[in-house]
């Protein structure tokens, strides 16, 4: 049998040893010079539920659990306390009245011993924080009244009835009413209900064959009220004391509870503490050991001491750790070989995805620049395929411009030259925009446009542009006009003295009206989105684009 159990046993013995002793106490009692023993009888009664309480308080774990099982011993030295004075301070002969108003307190424990009980099995395997729901908490008002009616029974005397020709009400002659049965049946119903909770809740092996054992003070407590309201005279001279009869068997039943597990209890915690794998003590403010695990490595104080701010590592790879409890510390000990070796391997691994990564980030460099250069290849081969007519035609002018035969007819083919180059420029800027952005400043129009013109007007062509929108276009829509505006250029450009390009928007569409007064035919400029019309000398090209 382990220390503990030995404990426990030897608490149990003196329990029963205490109660034989009252017992002892109350017979001695009916005999002349008894009153001393009667007062020993109540002080051991008394000093056993107070030192049960405080038992309870220390091993229940349940905060709410605790709080409930608290206040039942409370009630039980209340009852037991209100029985003393009644029988030995206003007693029936010379305190009739005071004695009946105790009398009736004893419904005050027996009516919320029952309904507590129920509402500590409910807080049985609930978190620390729980509280009692309130719906739960309505329970109170029935047993309140139930309570009221038992205080005020000298009123209807629905509780207990007296004789009508009695004189004075006393406890030995009365008869029971309804109220009564009703208090009675409060106290099975709230049995029924706790057994029904802790069988729900209880996750103890063999806990069908556990339920039984607190069954048995409950059944018996039951009977002996069955019997003793029935008024059997041998029951009440073996066990007269009523009150001190029924607080034994409610504790007892209480405590079968917590010794078979149906109420959860810290019992078997330093057998636990001593068989944990874990090398840990507890010591004093003084490091001085008070408790250790069996596998607690042996250390000297001063080492014991060195753990007090911080972690202390040892030979073999062993942290000596300690955090401050209540009255001292606790210390205890971690193998971190495991730990360090599995470090040691991330730092390893570390290296590797370092140089994994610088590998992926060179690649990735690689294949950015791959991207990049595929991306420049890919827009000059559009800007070639785009501007292919003009490039052969500038290819043209320059050859012409080698073989030409005189001053003049050098500077007529190069002022095509840079306006050709012009457009091939600017051609070439608009793609790049039209890849970065698909949107761009209307100024942009203004600056490609008007840098043709500006070489057309070297060449003595007169220009002009106007516009009027201020909303960012998308850059498809630029390169359309310019487009047009050079296939014209390209077209009359010996036979033209003016171009003017006017920009402006109609509802939701781009509009853009170029003017020109060359006498070369652009009828077949016409398409579905280009209109040419003619008036006089004057032509007329409009091109409307949806934005």
């Amino acid at each position: 049998m382990t220390k503990k159990k030995i404990t426990r046993a030897n608490g149990a013995v003196w329990g029963f040893l205490t109660v034989i002793a009252a017992y002892s106490c109350r017979i001695i009692g009916r005999f002349p010079f008894g009153a001393a023993a009667s007062h020993l009888r109540t002080f051991l009664y008394i000093a056993l539920f107070m030192m049960w309480g405080y038992s309870v308080r220390r091993r229940i774990i349940q905060r709410q659990s605790r709080r409930y099982v608290t206040i039942i011993a409370f009630l039980i030295v209340f009852w037991l306390t209100v029985r003393t004075i009644k029988y030995t301070v206003f007693t029936w002969d010379f305190f009739p009245n005071v004695a009946r108003y105790l009398w009736y307190l004893y419904y005050l424990p027996m009516l919320f011993i029952p309904l507590l009980t129920a509402f500590t099995a409910a807080s049985i395997g609930k978190r620390e924080n729980y509280r009692t729901p309130k719906r739960l908490k309505l329970l109170y008002i029935p047993v309140a009244t139930l309570f009221l009616l038992v205080m005020t029974n000298d009123i209807h005397q629905w509780v207990f009835a007296f004789p009508k020709d009695a004189v004075v009400w006393t406890d030995y002659d009365y008869s029971y009413h309804f109220a009564a049965y009703l208090t009675s049946a409060e106290f099975v119903i709230c049995a029924a209900v706790t057994f029904a909770v802790l069988w729900k809740k209880c996750r103890i092996p063999d806990r069908r064959k556990r339920i039984w054992a607190p069954l048995i003070p409950i059944c018996l407590l039951i009977l002996y009220q069955i019997t003793y309201s029935s008024k059997v005279e041998w029951l009440r001279v073996v066990f007269g004391d009523m009150t001190a009869t029924s607080c034994v068997l409610y504790v007892s039943a209480l405590e079968l509870c917590i010794h078979y597990g149906l109420i959860s209890s810290n019992t078997h915690y330093m057998e636990l503490f001593d068989a944990s794998t874990i090398g840990v003590r507890i010591v004093d403010k003084d490091f001085n050991v008070l408790l250790s695990s069996r596998c607690a490595m042996k250390l000297d104080r001063a080492t014991l001491q060195r753990s007090e701010f911080s972690p202390v590592m040892l030979d073999g790879n062993i942290r000596l750790s300690s955090t401050k409890i209540g009255a001292g510390y606790v210390i205890w000990t971690e193998d971190m070989t495991a730990l360090i070796n599995t470090i040691s391997e991330l730092e390893n691994i570390k290296e590797e995805l370092h140089d994994s990564n610088d590998i992926l980030e060179e690649d990735q460099s690689l294949r950015k620049k791959e991207a990049q250069i595929a991306q420049q290849d890919r827009i000059y081969d559009m800007i070639g395929q785009d501007t292919a007519q003009q490039i052969l035609l500038m290819d043209a002018l320059i050859e012409q411009a080698e073989n030409a035969g005189g001053e003049e007819e050098t500077k007529r083919v190069l002022r095509k030259i840079v306006v050709l180059g012009a457009y091939l420029k600017r051609r070439s800027n608009l793609v790049f925009l039209a890849e970065k952005y698909p949107e761009i400043d209307p100024g942009e129009l203004k600056l490609t446009i008007g840098e043709s013109m500006d070489n057309l007007e070297l060449c003595g062509t007169v220009c002009g542009f106007h516009t009027t929108l201020s909303e960012k276009i998308k850059p498809s829509a630029v390169i359309a006009v310019y487009d047009l505006f050079e296939e014209i250029t390209e077209r009359s450009f010996e036979r033209m003295e003016s171009i003017t390009v006017n920009a402006d928007k109609v509802g939701n569409d781009l509009r853009f009206i170029i003017r020109t007064d060359s006498d070369a035919d652009l009828s077949d400029l016409a398409a579905e989105n280009i209109t040419v019309e003619r008036d006089g000398d004057e032509q007329r090209i409009i091109l409307e684009i949806r934005a």
